[in-house]
């Protein structure tokens, strides 16, 4: 045995891990950026710290091929309200390249590659659901992936339940609840007590504030997507 091979090589100095880590997707509907900065500043005025520190994503899906962008700007107002971008979504080569331009790279997250072959579709598409029997903290997190969350003891404040599918809650909701994490617009969130900070229906949301008018029920209570306005509905 010589010496040379006694010799190991160094371990690195990192690891790459998956995590889940849901973004707030800004989801530019006109490019007007006066208006942008007054509406962001309403937002955080009624949620001062859902949005602290909360990453980002530039969506310009919305808005015409030919919209000049500044991309400056844009990040400008979100870190003076508390925010960090992390990245754009959409828009045409000239938007990206800008974007790439101040610092910001083009994200897919929330899309489908096209290159995936018919059967991994297929066994990507297969539907689970996920139940929980025990209380959820706070600090936890759950997350259904591909499928539906039911969980069936109370939901802590600080807690957050994610479902690509449907949310059922039979003890008290507090905490956030987001549904149709992916995108599923028809994705809905059941419960029997609503006091959570935070519901959403495939990235559209209603913070505790805008949900103060819900009345106490001993029914059950669905919150769903309506033509992008997420609706709370006493289901008797």
């Amino acid at each position: 045995m010589t010496a040379s091979s006694l010799i190991m090589e160094r371990q690195a100095c990192f690891h790459f891990k998956t995590s889940f880590t849901p973004c707030t997707i800004l989801q530019l509907v006109r490019y007007d950026l006066d208006e942008l900065e007054q509406h962001i500043g309403n937002a955080i005025a009624k949620a001062p710290h859902f949005f602290q520190d909360s990453p980002i994503i530039i969506d310009l899906t919305k808005i015409p091929d030919q919209s000049g962008v500044n991309f400056e700007k844009i990040k400008q107002i979100l870190i003076a309200n508390g925010m960090a971008p992390v990245g754009v979504r959409g828009g045409n080569d000239e938007q990206q390249i800008k974007a790439r331009a101040s610092g910001l790279p083009i994200l897919t997250i929330g899309k489908i590659s096209h290159s995936e072959t018919p059967s991994k579709k297929a066994a990507e598409n297969e539907y689970t659901t996920k139940f929980i029997k025990t209380p959820i903290r706070s600090g936890m997190q759950v997350y259904a992936r591909k499928g539906d969350l039911i969980v069936m003891a109370p939901v802590s404040s600080g807690a957050e339940l994610l479902a690509d599918g449907h949310i059922h809650v039979y003890g008290p909701l507090r905490g956030r609840a987001l549904a149709g994490v992916q995108g599923n617009a028809n994705a809905r969130i059941f419960c029997r007590t609503l006091e959570a900070e935070l519901v959403s229906i495939a990235g559209y949301y209603l913070t505790k504030e805008e949900m103060q008018n819900v009345p106490n029920t001993h029914g059950m209570i669905q919150i769903y997507l309506d033509q992008e306005q997420v609706r709370i509905e006493i289901i008797s």
